[in-house]
């Protein structure tokens, strides 16, 4: 017979769940035998303390049999395991986002979450900014990429929400989609920009009409990989789809300065208001310097760009044939060729005044083709006929040209000059096609243009100008209209010469033009011109002096 010290052992040694049960079997037996034992000598009063004890500890047995049973009955539990368990460290690499089908956390709307160029707790109404820093302006020019280390300065309707891992950033009305880290990126981008003009006090009746037209009607998208950044946009303004934008673009920081590689459909870098896009302009319309002085193929060329920008200046240089839109008389002549260059310096920043110098130039091979000539709006879109007429004359066999740039900001005001011109040479030869203007063969002569222009922002902004390229941007609005405040006003003046009279059935004409912006917000406003043209021309329609004024009026909206 087994002890019932050795039990109790067994008991309080064992980690062997059935042996513990064989083991309370056993004392349960020993026990019922001693009871036995007891109640035949049931007269004396100790034996009855004594037995109930014993009865109280074989409750006691009992009841561990019944859990250790339910014990066994647990599937998967091996019996050789302890119930102990070692905390293990947590892995050395940072924790990854991965995307699921719907939200792995919490939903933050507007306001939750604040981008971290945005931490100062914004206060209406703000502070105006130092000119040429990224907190002057909302957003890079819309015909640039997503710049690498570049983001909104915007801080008026610039929440976040994050859902499933990303961020959704709320800055231009549309939400921009990016990783935490901002290394990933995806946002759609378009322009709405809407005319109307009235012209009146031309000696030409045809002249003086009133119209309405879509100065741009865009869509398209942009993003970035980390170092990779592309854009693809389509315009719709003429009733028919148009690429505009569509490239590629590699950046690269070295020693403190971007690299950019472009590939692609790429605007042009020429001149201050002609490096800028329709939407950022100061006028309904860009200065006759750029506007002049343009090369053949227009405003978009298919080739490569390298760009190389530091703290206060920036160099562009562009090799390109004719935009994606262009269409060849046949099935095989070649491109235009275009070389491109570009480049700004910055002399002087201070805390309220800024200098800008550049310089910019193109040369040009073109190809064979028809007769050149150009005409030059004069009243913005909304009048095609009122213009300067040049040629038409013999195709152009190339073209050099240049111009420089001055601009200024001191506190709320602003000021450009800007100058241009196009030497052109004519082909010796005519294309089988063409008999008119023999006398014109071999001939050469100069374009000239000249722009002189200023503004104030009168509810105390800083100018909307973009050091990093050396262009127009959208402002950052004190007092956005979305916040409870009136926007910001600009009040501005332009005057505008040009002159072609060195060059076959060339002409001269001047504008002056006075504007005022409302910015509802950085990405919506409302623009008013008045302008006065007077205009001499050789050729066309409308031959001899002639002037005009013409009232003009756009509603647009970036995004």
């Amino acid at each position: 017979m087994i002890s019932t010290q050795l039990i109790a052992k067994i008991l309080s040694y064992s980690s062997c769940k059935r042996c513990q049960t064989i083991a309370s079997i056993g004392i349960v037996g020993l026990l019922g035998q001693t009871h036995s034992a007891l109640a035949q000598k049931s007269d004396n009063p100790d034996v009855h303390e004594l037995m109930r004890l014993v009865r109280l500890q074989s409750q006691q047995i009992h009841e561990l049999q019944t859990r250790l049973s339910k014990v066994e009955k647990q599937p998967n539990i091996d019996p050789n395991k302890t119930s102990m368990k070692v905390a293990s460290k947590t892995a050395a690499h940072p924790y990854h986002h991965t995307l699921q089908a719907g939200p792995v956390e919490p939903v933050k709307f507007s306001g939750d979450e604040t981008p971290s160029f945005q931490k100062n707790n914004v206060t209406y109404p703000l502070k105006p900014a130092p000119p040429g820093t990224y907190a002057a302006v909302s957003d890079i020019p819309n015909n640039a990429s997503p710049v690498m280390g570049v983001t909104s300065q915007i801080p008026s309707n610039s929440s976040t929400t994050s859902i499933g891992g990303l961020v959704l950033k709320w800055g231009q009305g549309l939400p921009t989609f990016a990783t935490p880290d901002d290394a990933y990126s995806f946002k759609v981008r378009g322009r709405v920009l809407a005319d109307y003009g009235a012209t009146f006090g031309s000696r030409y009746r045809d002249l003086n009409v009133s119209r309405t037209i879509m100065r741009a009607a865009r869509l398209g998208v942009e993003g970035h990989a980390r170092q990779l950044s592309w854009v693809f946009e389509a315009d719709f303004a003429d009733n028919k789809p148009e690429v505009m934008s569509a490239f590629m673009m590699w950046s690269q920081k070295v020693q403190k300065k971007t690299l950019d590689l472009a590939l692609g459909n790429i605007f042009n870098e020429r001149g201050f208001d002609g490096s800028t896009g329709s939407a950022q302009t100061v006028f309904l319309d860009r200065d006759l310097v750029a506007n002049t002085i343009l090369p053949a193929r227009g405003w978009y060329g298919v080739g490569g760009m390298f760009k190389a920008v530091g703290k206060d200046w920036h160099v562009a240089a562009q090799i390109s044939g004719d935009n994606v839109n262009s269409a060849n008389a046949t099935t095989n002549v070649r491109d235009n060729l275009t070389y491109t260059a570009r480049a700004h310096y910055i002399p002087w920043r201070g805390k309220n005044s800024l200098i800008h110098l550049g310089l910019w130039g193109f040369y040009e091979d073109v190809k064979p083709a028809a007769n050149f000539s150009q005409r030059l709006r004069l009243l913005a879109r909304t009048n095609d006929a009122f213009s300067m007429q040049l040629g038409p004359v013999v195709p152009i066999s190339n073209s050099l040209a240049g111009g420089v740039e001055l601009f200024g900001i001191w506190k709320s005001s602003w000021i450009l000059f800007e100058y241009g011109a196009r030497h052109l040479q004519f082909r010796d030869t005519l294309p089988v096609t063409s008999q008119e203007n023999i006398s014109d063969l071999g001939k050469s002569g100069t374009i000239q243009a000249l722009s002189a222009q200023a503004g104030l922002f009168l509810t105390g902004e800083t100018p909307n100008y973009f050091a990093r390229t050396g262009m127009w941007s959208s402002p950052r609005l004190l007092h956005p209209v979305i916040d409870g405040g009136w926007g910001a006003w600009e009040l501005s003046g332009r005057w505008d010469w040009a002159n072609s009279s060195r060059i076959p059935s060339g002409a001269e004409a001047w504008t002056a033009t006075l504007g005022l912006n409302w910015y509802l917000l950085s990405f919506a406003r409302l623009t008013l011109n008045y302008t006065r043209a007077q205009v001499t021309n050789k050729t066309g329609n409308y031959i001899g002096n002639n002037s005009g004024n013409s009232i003009g009026l756009r509603s647009g909206i970036t995004f």
